[in-house]
């Protein structure tokens, strides 16, 4: 049973039906005033503004649990498929999205806390999938934006999928080139104490 407050509504979801790409969809989750998250993902599968897909409703049942009130979905490539793979059979810029960029910055600047949720590559091309987590993550330092994953990071270096999380506590991830990501020690970080921090107004140093 849903707990008081609880409700889903689609915000937003840029374009409004996607087809080839979906650059952004944004979500409420409850009703009074929480935090919001965002996450960044590999690439969307079948979610839109009239349909979920299990990594949604795994992302959305740990943002619930975590007291968070909306949740915001960014990818690293917008080209829409259920295969990662298929982001190797068209041309980088097209698996990436003229409007990718764009959205992540705009995502990042709305959010409380910023989650990367992008997984291990799963068939996309190494070197593709290197480079794009490098100049996602180049952006996210030029802009500022604190970085964190849910969970340990996988046996690759990567942050683990949202289809993973389960009951992972949230640690920081630092700017690092993707090659050297999983080197060094995370600080954790309890979800409901970082919480007290943002709602709080005091300041969380990355």
């Amino acid at each position: 049973m849903a707990a008081p407050g609880d409700l889903r509504c689609v915000l937003e979801c840029w374009p409004p039906q996607p087809t080839t790409h979906r650059y952004l969809l944004h979500v409420a989750l409850i009703s009074d005033a929480a935090p919001t998250l965002t996450v960044i993902q590999k690439n969307p599968s079948l979610a839109d503004g009239a349909r979920r897909d299990p990594t949604v409703g795994k992302v959305e049942a740990w943002a619930r649990r975590h007291r968070f009130g909306a949740v915001i979905y960014v990818n690293l490539f917008a080209l829409r498929s259920p295969h990662p793979a298929a982001l190797n059979a068209v041309a980088l810029p097209v698996a990436i999205g003229a409007e990718n960029d764009a959205a992540i910055v705009q995502a990042c600047t709305r959010a409380d806390v910023v989650v990367a949720a992008w997984g291990n590559p799963n068939g996309v091309e190494h070197d593709r999938y290197h480079a794009r987590i490098d100049a996602v993550l180049a952006l996210l330092a030029v802009q500022q934006h604190a970085l964190h994953h849910v969970g340990a990071l996988t046996r690759l270096g990567h942050p683990r999928h949202g289809l993973q999380w389960n009951g992972g506590t949230m640690a920081h991830l630092p700017h690092r080139s993707s090659s050297i990501m999983a080197c060094g020690a995370d600080e954790l970080v309890h979800p409901h104490s970082l919480l007290h921090r943002v709602i709080s107004g005091r300041k969380f140093d990355a």
